[in-house]
């Protein structure tokens, strides 16, 4: 009888250990997602995101929209995006965008805009809902007037921080900062890790890249693998932070989109550290967007109704 008794305790005892693993590897499972977005236009409204879930099957999770410098992010905007079942990621670019000028750098760090700074940190507090702040994204290219090619690495990394202790200062403690950079350093002496704030100033780590197909006369036809695998290892290896596929599209010249969607879809999954994608839909130096009655707009339908992203 007592023999009986301590076998059955035991197999109580195991049965329960295996079934707290079981459920703790189903909820570590379930965490396994991430979170689909799109930049859809500079100020897309709630008809424009419920059309995107009728044309492709699911509501996007992130909304990209970009902000100059002087600017803010219309309050409709928010209002839309968020009643939408979305969130924000705001692409803060420290220039004036339609003169392509720079804003005064040195300036900036000696506290010159620090008003301006402060009531863009708060209305972002306002909103009360999380958000992702891209600020000065791609320094380690050539084409911004804030990229580390032009003012250098240090001058970066003092812009970003002060910007970010007000932030703190300010108590905006709903918005996540993403350190965004290119797939490619360019030049190649401008190495995004010169340009990195420290990992106090960082939530996630973002990386942009496309491919332009044929449609320029410097390009050629690229897989997703081929312009994120590295640059992904290189980040994952060197900094504890998730990250986020922050800008990415295909072009139609030069290959077959909806194959190269299909596909990259697959290896954002295959990357368990991708926490989120933001997918350019917009025509703009080349066709980006995904007509959802193209073969690439099904292949795209087709791929976002994997439960894995959402």
């Amino acid at each position: 009888m007592r023999l009986f008794y301590k076998a059955a305790v035991v197999i109580l005892v195991l049965s329960t250990v295996i079934s707290v693993s079981s459920c703790n590897a189903s909820r570590q499972q379930g965490e396994q997602t991430c979170l689909a977005g799109f930049f859809l236009g500079d100020n897309p409204s709630w008809h424009e995101l419920n059309a995107f879930r009728e044309d492709f099957g699911k509501k996007p999770s992130l909304i990209m929209v970009f902000a100059e410098w002087g600017s803010y992010v219309p309050d409709k905007t928010v209002r839309d995006v968020y009643s939408a079942g979305a969130r924000l990621m705001v692409t803060w670019e420290p220039w004036r965008a339609a003169a392509q000028e720079a804003i005064d750098y040195d300036g900036l760090i000696a506290g010159k805009y620090d008003n301006y700074i402060l009531d863009f940190a708060l209305r972002l507090k306002n909103i009360r809902r999380d958000l992702y702040l891209r600020f000065a994204h791609e320094m380690n290219g050539d084409w911004y007037p804030w990229s580390a090619a032009r003012i250098g690495s240090e001058k970066y990394i003092a812009i970003y921080r002060h910007i970010r202790k007000l932030f703190d200062n300010a108590g905006v403690d709903n918005v996540k900062w993403v350190f965004s950079i290119n797939w490619e350093d360019r030049p190649k002496e401008n190495g995004f890790a010169r340009s990195y704030p420290g990992d106090a100033y960082v939530d996630y780590c973002g990386i942009d890249g496309y491919n332009w197909g044929n449609s320029q006369n410097w390009s050629r036809w690229m897989s997703f693998q081929e312009i994120f695998s590295a640059r992904y290892s290189e980040i994952t290896t060197s900094y504890e932070k998730p990250v986020i596929i922050t800008e990415f599209g295909c072009s139609s010249k030069g290959g077959d989109k909806a194959e190269w969607i299909r596909q990259a879809l697959l290896d954002i999954k295959a990357m368990q550290k991708v926490k989120a994608f933001v997918l350019f839909n917009v025509d703009k130096e080349t066709d980006w967007a995904f007509d959802p009655e193209s073969p690439a707009g099904k292949a795209l339908k087709g791929a976002l109704e994997d439960p894995y992203f959402r």
